[in-house]
């Protein structure tokens, strides 16, 4: 064990030197190493993207990358490995059958930042990748390093035993999917585009096995995104005359931006069911009780009441309707003078079937006030086409969730994040959000905040996870069980490209 650490320490502190390992030694050493360890040493590299590229730290990028490739020796010497636009990996391994259009994996390399004020709250350092008591902990063990490594790991463990896919599969690992994956899958995704290559599908982070959400269903569930909200952020700004704080105007700045945060606050968008949702609450009926089922049957009599009891909880709720909020606020640099200028940030998620010139009208309407400018601020992103679920790939993501996972129940959803997903809507019409991570209201709150981390199990359940879905996928889909051949015809197009 001692050897191990020794060895993940010497790639941390000197990549440059893994050049002189031979691939024999670097393939016997490397399995002498777990999933977790793996995990661990990659959680250590400070892979932490910033709106401003001046900010990111792109020789950590450039470490990991050298570091995956000693970690997963097979992966790169079979599989066709390119750097896009200097950060991004993109993996190709090539089918039997040229035919079949490709499969496309994709998970990221960044995190977010951890809180100034927060390191103190961590009870292992944000970047120790330590394992204790059944975690491995530190920034991005859940979000979204962990699926890097089951991913390659799958792919890895696969290779070992000399299975070759029938289709292409390809992995796309981006370096910017938290502050949009526009220099990352952005540019992965026009890459592709210029080879000609068309999806089959995508599978990207997403919605995960969830424990105790739903009253009166005891099975978790694998909720399955099959379609995600837009995002959009927007300035409000108001401008004043400044002067000494003793003598202040009726209205300043800051007054005028808080009354319009206000007036937002207190016009929530109405509330829609949209198919996506409707296919959910389907689905779970089964599971609630016959109440539930007979007023989803009788939508136009309870709308009232179906609508009111998902806006109870703020989970449901983000599911019936456009949610925005503010998240940076700004105004006054000294306690006794008037700021001139007070800004805000307000970052909306737009749900299906809205649009930025409807969140606009909506917005512009609430605050009421034409002392108020508000303009776009960043890069709008429509909400997504919604994923089929009548579909052969859906049915082996259902397979393959089932199979990893015992007792649960699949049902599709609405993811009301954004991920690196929404730069492949140009490739293929398939596109499923699923992190094979099991997580309750509790567990859920560490993405993104203090003492993230993720069991040993969770991990080693999502390396057997993906080695069941590319095979489901990439294999030959005829012979899978997920298959029910009639009639001697194979349902859903299996094979008919």
């Amino acid at each position: 064990m001692k050897y191990i650490f020794l060895f993940i320490t010497y790639f941390l502190t000197f990549p440059a030197a893994t050049a002189a390992i031979s691939t024999s030694d670097s393939t016997a050493l490397t399995s002498q190493i777990t999933t977790a360890e793996k995990l661990a040493a990659v959680v250590g590299f400070k892979t932490v993207s910033a709106v401003e590229t001046s900010d990111f730290k792109y020789e950590e990028f450039k470490k990991l990358h050298v570091y995956l490739a000693e970690a997963f020796p097979l992966a790169h010497e079979q599989l066709q490995v390119e750097v896009i636009n200097d950060y991004s990996l993109l993996y190709t391994w090539q089918g039997q059958n040229q035919e079949l259009k490709p499969v496309l994996f994709s998970a990221h390399f960044d995190v977010v930042p951890v809180e100034t004020g927060s390191e103190g709250t961590w009870l292992a350092a944000p970047f120790s990748g330590k394992i204790k008591d059944g975690y491995i902990w530190g920034r991005g063990t859940m979000d979204d390093k962990y699926r890097v490594v089951a991913i390659l790991e799958a792919v890895e463990h696969l290779l070992e035993i000399g299975y070759t896919p029938s289709r292409t599969m390809i992995l796309a690992f981006g370096h910017d999917e938290e502050v949009g994956g526009y220099a990352g899958a952005g540019m992965i995704s026009k890459h592709l585009q210029q080879q000609g290559v068309q999806l089959e599908a995508v599978f990207d982070e997403g919605l995960a096995i969830a424990e105790g959400i739903i009253p009166g269903v005891k099975e978790p569930l694998a909720l399955v995104g099959t379609a995600a909200k837009g995002n959009l952020n927007l300035l409000l700004t108001v401008n004043g005359a400044g002067g000494h704080s003793s003598v202040p105007p009726k209205d300043t700045p800051i007054d005028i931006l808080s009354n319009a945060l206000k007036n937002l606050h207190n016009a929530p968008f109405e509330p829609r069911l949209i198919p996506t949702t409707r296919e959910t609450l389907e689905t779970l009926a089964e599971k609630m009780g016959g109440k539930y089922k007979f007023a989803l049957r009788h939508y136009g009599l309870f709308k009232g009441k179906i609508f009111k009891k998902l806006s109870e909880d703020r989970a449901t709720d983000a599911l019936i309707r456009t949610k925005l909020v503010p998240t940076v606020i700004s105004g006054g640099e000294k306690y006794n003078v008037l700021p001139r200028r007070a800004t805000a940030v307000v970052n909306v998620r737009i749900l299906n079937g809205e649009n930025e010139q409807t969140v606009l009208h909506h917005v512009t309407k609430a605050v009421n006030d034409e002392r108020v400018s508000i303009e776009r601020y960043g890069v709008y992103t429509p909400p997504s086409p919604v994923t089929a679920t009548d579909t052969w790939v859906y049915n082996a993501l259902k397979y393959s969730i089932t199979e990893t996972f015992s007792d649960v129940m699949v049902v599709p959803a609405l993811f009301p994040g954004a991920t690196d997903s929404k730069h492949y809507t140009n490739l293929t019409d398939n596109i499923f959000r699923f992190a094979p991570q099991v997580v309750n209201r509790e567990s859920a709150q560490l993405i993104h905040n203090s003492n993230e981390r993720l069991s040993v199990s969770v991990l080693e359940n999502s390396v057997s996870f993906y080695k069941s879905l590319i095979q489901n996928t990439c294999g030959l889909e005829a012979q899978h069980p997920f298959v029910k051949q009639e009639e001697g015809k194979i349902p859903f197009g299996v094979g008919g490209e």
